[in-house]
């Protein structure tokens, strides 16, 4: 079932604000904005296409139980701020299958495998991601007027 999958997205909500998202596919198409953290500031969408195996990395990383237990989760007694993190995969037949958890900040999340899985998703992504943040800083510096410093 994991040889199926043609595209990953990752999308994590805190308290409503998007911090996370990320979208593979086997095209070679990238999505990314945000760090995953509880204070993510950070919500340029940067979209590409790159040549980097990061897809075929990441599909490595989704664990084939997952498909025995696909749907939506909700962690009782939640403390904090209200998450929510949704893993959609695309299959090459155009079925889509995923998970969803509802937690709080401040208390249990999702499962381990869970966990690894979206923080090897940010770590595949980020070498990408940086480089991008990094084009436009650089875009935004030529664009000053030769006279502002600031």
């Amino acid at each position: 079932m994991k040889d199926t999958i043609a595209l990953i997205l990752v999308r994590l909500t805190v308290a409503t604000e998007q911090a996370l998202f990320l979208m593979l596919a086997a095209d070679g198409s990238i999505n990314r904005s945000g760090d995953g953290s509880t204070n993510n500031e950070d919500h340029d969408m940067f979209i590409g296409i790159t040549k980097l195996p990061l897809f075929d990395r990441l599909r490595e990383k989704v664990p084939q139980a997952w498909f025995s237990h696909l749907g939506g989760y909700e962690v009782p007694d939640q403390k904090g701020l209200p998450c929510e993190l949704t893993i959609v995969m695309k299959h090459t037949d155009g079925q889509e299958s995923g998970l969803v958890f509802r937690y709080g900040s401040e208390s249990q999340g999702p499962p381990g495998d869970v966990c690894q899985f979206v923080t090897d998703a940010v770590a595949i992504t980020s070498i990408w991601y940086e480089e991008q943040k990094k084009m436009i800083a650089k875009a935004n510096v030529k664009s000053k007027p030769w006279w502002k410093f600031w």
